[in-house]
């Protein structure tokens, strides 16, 4: 596929990303060719670990691995943060939503890797490895290993395989029981949703999407082998690492140095749960003033909108091969049982078997609060006054179909 760049003028602003993508996607030919292990003493191995950027795609930063030999003129990256786009638009958006994309290792010019960290001014560090010429030959025939066809591609997973863990795995292979991690003070103390949220704070609309459709599995501590799945700690962590070679033990980097010395803005961080209230404000707004038929209406949008998003959850969680979308509790009160809410709503009629449904779907919903810190994972806090307007519209509806009930009687007795 032929990905063309557009003049910076544009105003689309998704062309722009288009045109950083281009140079993450941008390989050069197989270089091994030009490597030799009669030159391997020459030839630097290097981690390079990437700042977090404000797009998407860029918010957990990257890790690469630099291979330089001057005397060969060899500089080039190993990236495994490399993915096809499809011709097939729908096939691509299809095996992206089902977790489905396949990732692939790429190599590419170290310039054409860290052009886009230049332009958008984000800092990249380099930790050159301590190596031997023994280690280093094991390095080459394991990245040869990896980069053929039948090997390149594998199966991306955000926590445990991606470009970060497949770095922190091949240093695992190269040096076996040698390896001495450092043990990271967050190790054991912070949840993978902790973690990341760290991360989506600038972004807080983004950062609810994905509290919302992640599950327990990522409400877990995360120990030191798996805090590498982001790349600053394979930084952090590397820095203090150390192996132990010849009854000898030397820290695994030699030295690092900044290749780019970037500072990216952050935004500031805003609290979206102001909005939220607000909702659940005007939806007492609307009992207090009476308004039934506007809250009828406000109900029926409302309903339908949590059930659309509780079939959301309820696919995420049975129809995709996403880990971290797996039992996620968010459905005990955005489930897709609100559309028969909405129909009960919209229905004039009563009766003991709608009154019975009601009560026990509002005592589900309230359950989230009641059982807030009980439940094994974290919510996030914008969805309280949601939570309680469902748990309003429910007790509404409950009354109003046990008075219908009652009349109903009391006519039929008269």
């Amino acid at each position: 596929m032929k990905l063309q760049i557009r003049p910076q003028k544009t105003p689309w602003k998704f062309l722009n990303w288009i045109k950083s993508l281009f140079f993450l996607i941008l390989l050069s030919n197989n270089f091994y060719a030009n490597i030799s292990f009669s030159n391997i003493d020459n030839t630097q191995f290097s981690i390079l670990t990437c700042d977090p950027g404000n797009e998407i795609y860029s918010l957990f930063g990257h890790s690469g691995l630099r291979i330089k030999n001057s005397a060969e003129n060899i500089d080039q990256v190993v990236n495994w943060g490399l993915f096809e786009f499809s011709d097939d638009q729908f096939q691509f958006g299809y095996d992206f939503a089902k977790g489905r994309l396949s990732y692939y290792m790429g190599i590419q010019r170290t310039a054409n890797f860290l052009y886009e960290y230049k332009s958008s001014n984000r800092k990249v560090s380099e930790q050159i490895l301590n190596l031997s010429k023994e280690n280093k030959t094991k390095l080459i025939e394991l990245i040869k290993l990896n980069n053929l066809p039948e090997n390149r591609k594998y199966k991306y997973e955000f926590f445990y395989d991606n470009c970060s863990s497949k770095i922190r795995d091949l240093l695992n292979e190269v040096f076996g029981s040698n390896l001495v991690w450092d043990q990271n003070k967050d190790a054991n103390q912070f949840t993978f949703r902790e973690i990341i949220n760290e991360n989506l704070q600038y972004k807080p609309w983004l950062g609810l999407g994905i509290n919302l459709v992640l599950g327990s599995p990522i409400d877990i501590k995360v120990d030191n082998n798996n805090l590498m799945f982001l790349p600053k700690y394979v930084e952090n962590i590397l820095d203090k690492t150390s192996v132990e070679q010849h009854s000898k033990k030397q820290r695994i980097i030699k030295r690092k140095v900044k290749l780019i010395a970037g500072s990216l803005k952050t935004p500031e961080i805003v609290d979206i749960s102001f909005w939220f209230w607000l909702i659940f404000m005007f939806t007492v707004l609307l009992l207090i003033l009476k308004l039934d038929l506007i809250f009828k209406i406000w109900s029926s949008i409302s309903l339908f909108t949590l059930g659309l998003l509780g079939l959301l959850l309820l696919f995420m969680w049975l129809g995709t091969d996403h880990q971290g979308t797996k039992n996620n509790f968010n459905l005990l009160w955005a489930t897709p049982t609100h559309w028969i809410m909405l129909f009960i709503v919209l229905s004039k009629k009563a009766s003991k078997l709608r009154s019975g449904f009601i009560i026990i779907s509002l005592l589900i919903v309230f359950s989230t609060i009641l059982f807030w810190f009980v439940i094994p994972q974290e919510f996030h806090p914008a969805i309280k006054p949601l939570i309680l307007q469902t748990s309003i519209i429910y007790y509404y509806y409950y009354k109003k179909n046990k008075q219908q009930l009652n009349l109903t009687e009391t006519s039929n007795s008269v």
